[in-house]
């Protein structure tokens, strides 16, 4: 949903990752973009910034593969309940 705003904008899309292989590959085909087989491919990009559109339920567990001082766009809700949105301050 953010390709055409990022494209737009003129901003770089280096890749995506998303668990069902099958289906970042259909969309980092309709986009020209390369499907990261898993986060930790995704995060030696070197200087990109992330854009988590993840459940709020995965977004420490990724924010914790990026590198240190990576920067990340976290889509809402921060998190489903105070004590995750409290572990993303805490990893950030």
């Amino acid at each position: 949903a953010h390709f055409p705003a990022y494209r737009k904008g003129g901003f770089p899309v280096a890749g995506l990752y998303d668990p069902d292989q099958a289906k970042a590959q259909k969309l980092a085909e309709t986009w020209g973009v390369t499907a990261f087989r898993s986060v930790e491919e995704a995060a030696a990009v070197k200087d990109a910034v992330f854009d988590l559109a993840t459940p709020p339920g995965r977004h420490a567990e990724v924010l914790k593969a990026l590198p240190d001082g990576a920067v990340a766009l976290i889509q809402k809700p921060m998190g489903n309940y105070l004590g995750e949105a409290t572990e993303i301050l805490e990893i950030c």
